[in-house]
């Protein structure tokens, strides 16, 4: 028997603020270059996953940046009609399309934002304008470079897919429960699954069109198991880490495989 490498993908890698050592070796290397501490981060996230076939710089953390470029915003308040000025993300974009053409981007959902309003009187229409804003900055963003964005949410916020899916946003719900996958499905054809939810795949993949199956850290019998309702060209083994799991992005690179 032979391996079969299956293609690996990422919805991003949360990442800390640096030590003021870290910070201070890395300020030494970026002598005209520029950045902040969000710029250390997004660009450490990015550097955990060398190796992934398709990797997604940024994770919940990057939320901060998105808050500098929504207009109207002060903190996590809305005061003002909500634009956009998206020259810090732009920024970042640049910055790491240096390093990876089209490298993509996790960002959290809206709904991950925790946004109060002291502006609109009316949560449906501040919610409209901030899923409107974001959509133009991440139109921007891959303007600038960027491949596609994940966006990382709690669940299946129905709003928020309508607005927001398509072909190059996905999203990734922290809260996998088969209930939240089914209203996910109505909405994009990529599927991140659990490995203890194989039982039910076969279910979803007869319900509804799966694209992509991207079996989140799977062990290569995972995999394999999976090769029963998905061709192998269908499938990806996915990964996205907390702060304080560096190793397990080692960890799916070298079980991303099959036997055959």
């Amino acid at each position: 028997m032979k391996k079969i490498p299956v293609k690996t993908r990422s919805f991003g890698a949360e990442a800390g603020v640096p030590e003021a050592e870290d910070l201070a070796r890395t300020v030494s290397t970026r002598r005209g270059i520029g950045g902040d501490i969000l710029s250390f981060q997004v660009e450490r996230s990015l550097a955990l996953q060398a190796g992934i076939d398709l990797p997604c710089a940024g994770g919940i953390f990057y939320g901060e940046r998105l808050l500098e470029c929504l207009a109207g915003v002060e903190g996590r308040r809305v005061t003002g009609e909500v634009g956009v000025e998206p020259s810090a993300v732009l920024e970042d974009v640049r910055l790491l399309a240096r390093q990876r053409k089209g490298v993509w981007f996790a960002l959290p959902a809206p709904s991950l934002l925790g946004l109060e309003d002291a502006c609109y009187g009316d949560p449906d229409e501040m919610e409209e304008d901030v899923i409107r804003a974001f959509r133009l900055i991440m139109r921007e963003m891959r303007d600038a470079g960027a491949g596609g964005h994940v966006l990382i949410s709690e669940g299946a916020v129905e709003t928020e897919l309508e607005g927001l899916a398509g072909k190059k946003v996905v999203f990734f719900p922290t809260m996998r429960d088969i209930p939240c996958l089914e209203a996910l499905l109505e909405y994009q054809r990529l599927l991140p699954l659990d490995p203890q939810a194989l039982p039910r795949l076969g279910a979803l993949a007869d319900g509804y069109e799966v694209r992509e199956l991207s079996l989140m850290h799977p062990t290569h019998g995972d995999l394999a198991a999976a090769v029963a309702c998905f061709d192998l060209e269908e499938i990806t083994a996915g990964g996205y880490t907390a702060e304080g799991e560096e190793g397990r992005w080692a960890l799916l690179r070298a079980e991303a495989y099959i036997l055959k």
